[in-house]
């Protein structure tokens, strides 16, 4: 292994990129909440990711590329479930990720980091820095698939029937699904791109209908508060729909039915 492979890891383009997957993780998505934060560390963290591996198995470059490529489309879609669940089953941290296939469009970066390796500068410095390069690298690779769970039963109340209700909740989110509530019991809601998740069941109880939160997730960097992620999913999802007439939400991103 020749000492430029591991420069790779020193060069302008790798740590421009490190930087911005930690700054947008840790400081953007926490604080601006849109749609540039939400794909930003897919495509840093893609282009880093793969000139990681390239600086240390220079030989495999193609394969690094590829590979990276096939394992992120399985990781962003549903097939995933199975093997989040068996490493969530082991007693380390959990993890998580959003099905989103607009996240895709971040496999445009691999054509560039398979061109950069051959014409990334060469940078000379220490090798004890190199490898620390290479810690805080896989620190940032890590950090945002972590996940805080807190659990709920919460109740809101609503004086219509429970066909109504969910009639509302499509209203919210006004993305064309008229018809994937019906007779919905468990529902998913997505909120901004730090991957806040309400799960919450929708049941009926005489004239009156119920929402009753039961679980909330989030995947950003730091400790969030079960306070004040149950905040966010009242401003956000139970008040917008008590208005009249339902208010839109601007950090919704999905609402979906969960099959029993």
């Amino acid at each position: 292994m020749s000492d430029r492979n591991l420069h790779i890891l020193a060069s302008p383009a790798f740590l421009i990129s490190l930087v911005l997957l930690l700054l947008n993780d840790f400081v953007f998505k926490p604080q601006l909440h849109n749609a540039v934060t939400g794909k930003l560390s897919d495509f840093a963290g893609l282009f880093a990711f793969s000139l990681f591996w390239t600086a240390f198995f220079p030989r495999r470059k193609t394969f690094i590329c590829v590979s990276t490529a096939l394992l992120f489309v399985f990781w962003k879609s549903t097939y995933s479930q199975s093997a989040i669940d068996g490493w969530n089953s082991l007693p380390f941290f959990d993890i998580a990720r959003t099905v989103d296939y607009g996240d895709l469009w971040a496999l445009l970066v691999l054509p560039l980091a398979y061109l950069y390796v051959d014409f990334s500068p060469e940078v000379h410095i220490p090798r004890r820095l190199v490898y620390a390069i290479a810690v805080v690298s896989v620190f940032a690779f890590t950090a945002t698939q972590s996940i805080q769970q807190h659990s709920y039963n919460t109740q809101y109340q609503f004086p219509i029937s429970k066909k109504e209700l969910l009639k509302r909740i499509t209203r919210l989110l006004n993305n064309g699904e008229k018809d994937s509530f019906e007779n919905a019991e468990t529902i998913q809601v997505r909120f901004d791109d730090c991957g806040d998740i309400a799960m919450a069941n929708v049941q009926e109880k005489g004239n009156e209908s119920v929402i009753v939160l039961t679980e909330m997730y989030n995947r950003c960097p730091g400790k969030v508060e079960a306070d004040e992620l149950r905040q966010l999913f009242e401003k956000e999802f139970i008040n917008k729909l008590r208005e009249e007439p339902v208010g839109k939400s601007t950090v919704i991103q999905t609402i979906r039915t969960i099959s029993p």
